[in-house]
């Protein structure tokens, strides 16, 4: 797990966020203005989507890592004594078909667990990524790269006008397209042309005639981010250019798991999905017609977060 700095604050409302590759839980109350003060934040790489795309149903394995994250998480939420909580889970559950064993189990484990659908999930990385840019555009077109799925949208004022939910998930495309490490150039073009064929669907792009700033969130992209910049420091509101995205996949794939830990800036653990997510990147900017895409650390919790803190269920 990795603990963020604990400070007390009232009231303190934690969200947990079950994804297909991550386990989240982050902790915040309101400040003076409004504005969301993290109180703390835990993330552990559970792959729970292992091979949901394939067999339809959750591992075992996934099952026994996401409940044992799961109960770590109840025991943080119980000795921060946290005033409102919310837990909630996206792709993998949502295709899982044995989705009800595993909630079950979550429950006995502490963790109320809700399975929202994909625009709930678009709504909330969106409210995410507004609280968390400074100034936030007025309007704009962000995608949010998951494990299981791909969030496209045009919002205004942090709400959607229009979103779409695609299969082009992190995880699933691995498993389905970059299965060789290093991953030769034939494996690489194939997953990049099931992204285009998914994206061609998809009618969430800007009005004709009018530019919008393209915003990107995500584990992925937070770590496409950390790579560009070389650290691990303050990568939020960080351009990223489509010549910089386009010059790192050739490279990335080039690497084996080994090589691409010691990359400066990278996490451990998405050695596997990362060259996905580059590739999902400019396959993102260029269906959008952009050269660059600022990176928000925003998504779901935060999102989350300040509705539980501003008293909305």
């Amino acid at each position: 797990m990795n603990p963020a700095p604990f400070t007390p604050g009232r009231p303190l409302a934690a969200v947990v966020d079950l994804g297909t590759n991550a386990a989240r839980l982050a902790m915040a109350s309101l400040g003076p203005s409004g504005e969301l003060v993290p109180q703390g934040r835990w993330r552990e790489l559970i792959r729970l989507g292992q091979g949901v795309a394939q067999t339809g149903v959750l591992s075992r394995e996934a099952m026994e890592r996401g409940l044992a994250t799961l109960r770590r998480f109840a025991a943080l939420i119980e000795e921060h004594e946290v005033d409102v909580f919310d837990a909630v889970a996206t792709s993998a559950l949502r295709e899982a078909a044995n989705r009800g064993e595993f909630l079950a189990r979550a429950r006995e484990a502490g963790i109320l667990l809700r399975v929202i659908p994909a625009d709930e999930e678009a709504r909330l990385a969106l409210a995410g990524v507004w609280t968390s840019l400074s100034p936030p555009p007025p309007k704009a077109v962000v995608f949010d790269i998951g494990g299981g799925s791909l969030e496209v949208s045009v919002a205004e004022g942090g709400r959607p006008l229009e979103s779409a939910s695609i299969g082009a998930g992190v995880v699933y495309l691995t498993e389905r397209h970059l299965r060789a490490i290093p991953t030769p150039s034939k494996q690489v073009e194939a997953c990049a042309q099931a992204v285009r064929e998914m994206l061609s669907g998809v009618s969430a792009a800007p009005p004709a005639g009018e530019t919008l700033p393209l915003i990107g969130c995500g584990g992925v992209v937070a770590l496409a981010g950390f790579i560009g910049a070389g650290t691990t420091g303050r990568i939020n509101g960080r351009r990223l250019g489509l010549a910089e995205v386009e010059g790192w996949i050739p490279r990335f794939a080039g690497l084996d798991f080994a090589a691409r830990r010691v990359l400066p800036g990278f996490e451990t653990g998405r050695e596997d999905v990362a060259l996905a997510g580059l590739i999902v990147a400019r396959e993102v900017l260029r269906w959008a017609g952009r050269e660059a895409f600022r990176v928000s650390t925003g998504g779901v919790r935060e999102g989350r977060l300040r509705e539980l803190l501003l008293g909305r269920t």
